[in-house]
């Protein structure tokens, strides 16, 4: 997966809009959850995206 990008829209996650992520700390790093503009969870470890609710074809990537 694009490590900057939504998976499933594309949008670049640097131009998300300031909402305050679900932060968590887990051995690999900070654990994030986000909402994307297109709707979809987006799952972070330290930045980088990890999994998304829904793919382009919306199968789950989790």
């Amino acid at each position: 997966m694009e490590a900057n990008m939504c998976p499933r829209c594309g949008w670049p996650l640097a131009e998300l809009p300031g909402s305050v992520p679900n932060n968590h700390r887990v051995s690999q790093g900070r654990l994030e959850y986000v909402r994307c503009l297109c709707g979809s969870w987006l799952t972070r470890v330290d930045g980088v995206v990890i999994g998304a609710t829904k793919s382009q074809l919306g199968q789950a990537q989790l």
